[in-house]
């Protein structure tokens, strides 16, 4: 008996599984992404190029799920309609109420909260992903170096520090004249310091800015550059570094002080 109500305990939980997989397999089906449900109708009706009705410039392309800004500095992005609403694909969705869109009027709210009237332009020509510089060297693709020699405690120590160019992308969102958030690309740099007693290398280290995460907020690590390393002077403990991280295109930045001691023991302080 007992081992009958055993094998119907099995068959009850092979079941069960089953049912459970179907389940999953029919809600699979049934859910579908925006990108999935976006209305394609009015996608087509955004082909094309589209002016400011109210001064006759440019204000944007569209050409197949790409729209290309009148700006040589904001990359082309995708995008979609889903909602009522345009729905722009930079690091983070932007999304825009649309009003009125037709074959040749569209009306939809900004990031400002501004109602923004377009009209497609038949003679205007068509922006091209060509004219997008790409992203942006803030130390110009060039190695940058530095070295000074101090005194600490007697000691002559040579400080010395190299600014290196990166592929790593960091995303900046900003807000632009017709209050569209567009999204800059900078390159990020990685910063090599070292310090010398003579020939002898008591210190060296690549530093990246997320070596400063301690320090320094993660929201803003996320936006910022390490643009460089500057060497500050001697201490009495050693020689001080100052490293900075800049949020491009504005006049925020952290300030890190790296101290190291003639030994080479590092200390990190803001």
């Amino acid at each position: 008996m007992t081992q009958a109500k055993h094998i119907l305990s099995q068959a009850q939980l092979a079941i069960f599984l089953i049912i459970c997989l179907l389940t999953f397999s029919c809600t699979s089906k049934t859910e579908t992404s925006p990108v999935q449900q976006e209305d394609k109708a009015a996608k087509q009706k955004l082909q094309g190029t589209w002016i400011n009705e109210m001064d006759g410039d440019v204000f944007f392309s569209i050409k197949g799920d790409t729209l290309f800004y009148n700006d040589s500095l904001s990359a082309p992005v995708h995008f979609y309609v889903h909602n009522d609403s345009l729905v722009i694909c930079n690091h983070q969705e932007v999304r825009y109420p649309i009003i009125r869109l037709n074959s040749t009027q569209f009306y939809f709210i900004n990031a400002d909260g501004d109602e923004v009237d377009l009209v497609k332009s038949d003679n205007a020509p068509a922006l091209q992903k060509g004219e997008y510089k790409g992203a942006i060297n803030l130390n110009q693709k060039r190695k940058i170096k530095a070295d000074s020699v101090l005194m600490c405690n007697g000691k002559r120590l040579h400080a010395y520090t190299q600014v290196n160019p990166t592929s790593y992308k960091v995303y900046h969102q900003t807000t632009n004249d017709d209050g569209m958030t567009i999204e800059n690309v900078y390159y990020d740099n990685i910063v090599f310091v070292a310090l010398y007693d003579g020939e002898r290398k008591v210190f060296g280290q690549n530093f990246q800015k997320k070596d400063f995460i301690n320090l320094v907020p993660k929201s803003y690590i996320d936006i910022a550059v390490l643009s460089e390393i500057a060497i500050q002077g001697a201490t009495n403990e050693g020689v001080r570094f100052v490293a900075i991280l800049s949020v491009p295109d504005s006049y925020t930045n952290y300030r890190i002080n790296i101290d190291i001691t003639p030994d080479g023991k590092k200390k990190l302080s803001v």
